[in-house]
């Protein structure tokens, strides 16, 4: 049998098929991550997805208690897709989209699928139940196709909102809004569009509120490639929302694997959390009896109108110092830290990471499965943060201000780092995760 590659401190299924997180919330003292799962499919085309749930304290520590979101009834047959949670009067509320795809000739953007917005509850959040659906396909604006999903409930000014990722019939992506006081009924308020087409579906739209600023989070498909902009088949990124949407737009991860990143807020910060994968890509992972993991947990901040990005304290601090030098050999599970340079050149084994004339490259071609290179512009290298599990790799660059996530596949049973300039190395605490079911 061949590696498994499976991860020193990432969140990843204990078996079958992991994607986007969900309903990311704060309960009687846990933090609650569920992820779409299908346990029985490491491809995903298994039985239709529902909600795997893990719960922390710390994030060092969690709890994995299986499959919460079961798509049980007709509204929801296909699939339990994406979406998030709120608490309400000391209640756990759940809204997502329930896929159902009717059999025969159809092209399933115009016709032939469901797109049930559904509201439900939980009482510990190890169950999600009491399942409603609140918009059927009749009730979205005519503008809509079948592709409107992924609710996300954001609070502002004393009342809940919900952002909905959209095709339209010009196939043309865009957002839209709603409105409510008491999740129960809900107001229709606006489209959220830029002036020129940005791809044609914007999925998992979340927004982001600093110092009365506000930032639509997205995940546009169909961006052309331009220059070094756009390299993945679907980006991910962000707008200010009272600025130009196109003009301002700037992609918030540049690594060959994030995806559909989530947010929540607790005691006014705010945690973001990616899937580290993408779909439809031309390039695999070897893992044969499991697919993808999550992001590290992010603290999310804006400064000058860009979202910067940092791994939590809970385990950033938590990294053991190592060492610092030139050349070093450790378990897969370190962190690094290098400062300003003019010119990089740094290998992890067969990563190789670059950066010289305004241009930094993570290239990953002897060791990605399909994986070639990602390139970034960007004036000065100030600083640069990597983290580096046993498959994977998330770069923090100038504090956070840019960052590259990927997956990785070598072999090698250690991690050797060479560099042309001094680097400080920590290892990074391995995350206890103690499952609570059979498989």
């Amino acid at each position: 049998m061949g590696r498994d590659y499976r991860l020193n401190y990432h969140l990843m299924p204990c078996k079958g098929w992991m994607n986007d997180p969900n309903g990311l919330c704060f309960y009687h003292g846990e933090y609650h991550i569920y992820y779409q799962a299908c346990v029985d499919s490491a491809a995903g085309n298994g039985s239709a997805k529902g909600w795997g749930h893990f719960k922390t304290k710390d994030f060092i520590h969690y709890e994995d208690t299986g499959i919460a979101n079961v798509p049980s009834e007709p509204f929801e047959r296909d699939g339990a897709y994406s979406g998030s949670a709120v608490i309400k009067d000391d209640q756990m509320h759940f809204f997502y989209t329930g896929n159902v795809k009717e059999k025969g000739d159809y092209d399933y953007i115009h016709a032939g699928r469901q797109h049930n917005t559904i509201h439900a509850y939980s009482k510990n959040g190890d169950l999600i139940e009491d399942k409603h659906v609140i918009f059927y396909n009749r009730d979205y604006p005519a503008f809509c196709t079948c592709h409107v999903r992924d609710p996300k409930i954001i609070q502002h000014k004393g009342y809940y909102e919900m952002v909905l990722g959209v095709r339209t019939q010009n196939d043309e992506g865009c957002a839209m809004l709603y409105e409510s006081s008491d999740l129960k009924e809900w107001k229709y308020l606006y489209q959220i569009k830029s002036e020129y087409p940005m791809g044609y579906m914007w999925e998992c739209p979340d927004i982001y509120e600093d110092k009365g600023q506000r930032y639509l989070i997205c995940c546009p498909q169909g961006l052309k490639k331009q220059g070094y902009d756009y390299e993945n088949v679907y980006d991910n990124g962000y707008f200010h929302l009272e600025g130009d949407l196109a003009k301002d737009y700037r992609t918030l991860d540049h690594g060959f694997d994030f995806y559909a990143p989530q947010i929540m807020v607790k005691d006014g910060r705010t945690i973001l959390i990616g899937w580290m994968g993408l779909p439809d890509t031309d390039y695999s992972n070897p893992t044969a009896s499991w697919q993808h993991a999550l992001t590290l947990p992010r603290v999310l901040m804006a400064e000058n109108g860009r979202l910067m990005q940092s791994v939590i304290p809970e385990i950033a601090e938590r990294t053991v110092f190592a060492g610092s030098g030139r050349q070093s050999v450790h378990p897969k599970r370190m962190r690094y830290l290098f400062d300003a340079a003019d010119v990089l050149d740094v290998s992890f084994n067969d990563i190789h990471i670059t950066y010289a004339d305004h241009l930094f490259t993570l290239d990953l071609s002897k060791c990605g499965q399909g994986r070639t290179q990602r390139h970034l512009v960007i004036n000065a290298l100030e600083c640069m943060e990597c983290y580096v599990d046993e498959s994977s790799i998330e770069i923090f660059l100038n504090h956070g201000r840019e960052t590259m996530t990927s997956r990785y596949y070598d072999g090698s049973d250690v991690l050797t780092a060479v560099s042309n300039v001094t680097y400080q190395e920590y290892e990074v605490p391995v995350f206890h995760i103690q499952k609570e079911y059979e498989i």
